[in-house]
């Protein structure tokens, strides 16, 4: 059984372990990547042995963060030491660590997860959740005050990172005070808002930038207007001469229609797997009304599930999940 605990708590219990390992979810974000490298860094600053596991290896969207270099890719990679303790960070349950991040989580002695998405129910030894935290790294914020460790310029930028990247850079719903102050101490601590915005928000690639407008060209709408979709699929990656992580953000595009209430990208992955990201306007609950009946999780206004379905197969079962929960 699973024990739930607060942020002191989970300090408490960093901070009595060595031989640490920090899981990353399958298609790692900006929040999973910048709060695993954040967390690293402070328990390096603590005299820790640590390392960040990661499926599939560093993201390309995040390999200017400090500590990239050294991700292991818990799906194939080697590791620099055998860890006795896991964490799993921003993890909304447990197949999401992937099948090389879950056999190595359960080598492990002891197992924590420090997450905030409201359908974690728990998993490991003790975890903590918090639904209302923006990020993951808003969380680990505080963890790190709790550890008794200053925030210095490469977690701050790395944390930054992870909030900024999970509130749409402070602009979705999910912003609340609490994710300023954290996100203020990392600019006090040395995040640079400038260069990080830079390459985040206003840098992208050619293929990224093919693949945004070869996406957004197959856009379909409901009658009503209401429901937005469009297919990603391997072909389409080919072509624009992009990777799988160059999809992030482009769903945005497509709440951000005037008149849609619901939105869905369908990605075709890799060994038969299709995947529907999820977006809503409130006051939908796309992860209560869509995500969870399909099997997947995430938050009330961006969740995502998996089938290992053919991908228009799994797209129409999506929209039809989603027309019921519209008519209700």
């Amino acid at each position: 059984m699973s024990q739930r605990v607060t942020i002191e708590q989970l300090a408490e219990w960093l901070k009595a372990r060595d031989d640490i390992a920090l899981f990353g979810h399958v298609s790692p974000d900006g929040d999973a990547t910048g709060s695993t490298l954040g967390l690293w860094f402070a328990l390096l600053a603590m005299g820790k042995r640590a390392m960040v596991c990661l499926p599939g290896g560093i993201p390309v969207l995040y390999r200017h963060l400090p500590g990239a270099d050294q991700v292991v890719d818990s799906e194939t990679g080697q590791l620099p030491f055998t860890p006795k303790t896991a964490l799993a960070v921003d993890v909304s349950d447990y197949d999401r660590l992937g099948q090389g991040g879950k056999k190595l989580f359960d080598s492990c002695t002891f197992q924590g997860v420090v997450d905030h998405h409201g359908t974690n129910r728990g998993f490991g030894q003790l975890y903590a959740v918090d639904s209302e935290a923006a990020a993951a790294g808003e969380m680990l914020v505080d963890v790190i005050a709790a550890m008794g460790v200053k925030l210095d310029p490469l977690m701050a930028e790395c944390l930054f990172v992870a909030i900024s990247t999970d509130c749409g850079h402070f602009s979705f719903s999910n912003t609340r005070p609490e994710t300023f102050r954290a996100a203020a101490k990392c600019v006090e601590a040395g995040a640079d808002v400038a260069r990080i915005t830079e390459e985040l928000y206003r840098t992208r690639s050619v293929g990224r930038t093919k693949l945004l407008a070869t996406v957004l060209s197959g856009l379909e709408l409901s009658s009503d207007g209401k429901v937005a979709w469009a297919r990603l699929t391997q072909k389409m990656l080919r072509d624009c001469g992009a990777n799988k992580a160059d999809n992030e953000g482009i769903i945005n595009y497509l709440l951000e229609m005037e008149g849609v209430q619901v939105a869905v990208l369908a990605i075709e992955r890799d060994g038969g797997e299709s995947k529907m990201s999820l977006r809503s306007k409130v006051p939908f609950d796309v992860a209560r009304d869509v995500a969870i009946p399909l099997g997947g999780g995430g938050h009330n206004c961006a969740a995502g599930a998996s089938m290992f379905v053919p991908l228009e197969e799994a797209l129409q079962k999506t929209l039809a999940v989603i027309r019921k929960a519209l008519d209700k």
